[in-house]
């Protein structure tokens, strides 16, 4: 992972995440590259999750809207699951956030 991109709520929910016990680069990588040239925010590859975090000011613009939904579409395709989490849930709850995360994982059979 490059911190230099991380952003400050994909920082909120690493931080909730390595809290809960999971480990970076084995559970999970942030800024974890695809094909495409795309990168997912926070990816869980062994379960094929890709976690999103949108922020309120850029993932609101409509090029960017249409520019998701191709990437959810791509990343589907693959057979990945995308769990897109807005700014607004992040900063209110992370921890809400991450139940939800980890309700998927346990979904696929690797929760922890």
């Amino acid at each position: 992972m490059n911190s230099s991109f991380e952003t400050n709520i994909e920082r909120k929910v690493r931080r909730e995440l390595e809290k809960r016990g999971y480990r970076r680069g084995i559970d999970f990588s942030c800024q974890y590259p695809l094909r495409y040239s795309y990168i997912i925010d926070i990816a869980f590859p062994k379960q094929m999750l890709a976690v999103e975090t949108d922020g309120k000011y850029w993932h609101s613009k409509s090029n960017i809207k249409k520019r998701d939904a191709y990437k959810n579409f791509i990343l589907k395709k693959l057979g990945w699951t995308v769990l897109r989490i807005s700014e607004d849930d992040i900063l209110i709850n992370v921890s809400l956030c991450v139940d939800n995360i980890t309700k998927i994982l346990e979904f696929h059979g690797n929760g922890t």
